[in-house]
């Protein structure tokens, strides 16, 4: 009987000592506790509030990709090599041909080998409206000749003489753009702010099977 007695005893005094041991809900923590809370439910609708404006931005990304696909397929683009090709008849300064050429999902057309000049050659060689075509390469700094649409130099070029000459008389050092000439192919620098058609290149065309030339 004292054996019990001194065993619950001893249960007693652990369940105490635990139970004492324990920390008190002060007001203080309770004022952490609800902040931390309030906290959490600030932050679950402010995400819930950025998910519904993400997806409203996705579907807006949507229409606006499907919208730029309907007219790319509008357009008589050029296949060639997972590349499509468009002739821009408008003659326009070279920045605004940037500009049309990025507005139908392409850029000014950047020319890496003789058979994409000899593509781009037959085709322009068939207009008879202007004798010019703006190419995407340009000059910021003198002579350092770049392709707009990725900043590299030349690799390849197709300038008379192996080096850009003008076709016009004006001052060589306004002569910035490139245009390739419908007569024989041949590139010359112009000043930027003539108007001749352009040449638009995209790599878009590549995630489609058919729908164009």
């Amino acid at each position: 009987m004292t054996s019990l007695l001194w065993f619950t005893f001893f249960v007693i005094c652990v369940v105490c000592r635990t139970v004492f041991s324990l920390p008190c809900l002060t007001i203080k923590s309770k004022q952490d506790f609800k902040e931390a809370r309030d906290a959490l439910k600030s932050l679950e609708h402010f995400l819930k509030s950025q998910a519904t404006s993400i997806n409203s931005k996705i579907e807006a990304l949507d229409k606006d990709m499907t919208s730029m696909e309907e007219d790319f397929k509008r357009r008589q683009w050029i296949k060639y090599n997972n590349h499509c090709y468009y002739i821009g008849d408008d003659s326009v300064i070279w920045t605004e041909a940037e500009r049309k050429c990025r507005e139908i999902g392409g850029y000014l057309v950047k020319i890496d080998d003789s058979s994409e000049d000899s593509l781009i050659y037959q085709q322009i060689s068939k207009s008879s409206k202007k004798n010019h075509f703006w190419l995407g390469s340009t000059d910021v700094v003198n002579g350092d000749w770049r392709w707009i649409y990725d900043q590299t130099q030349l690799s390849y070029k197709k300038f008379p003489l192996g080096r850009p000459i003008s076709t016009s008389s004006s001052n060589s050092y306004t002569h910035n753009c490139i245009v390739m000439h419908n007569s024989n192919g041949y590139w010359y620098d112009m000043p930027c702010n003539n108007s001749y058609p352009y040449v638009c290149e995209s790599n878009f065309c590549k995630f489609y099977k058919a729908g164009y030339n």
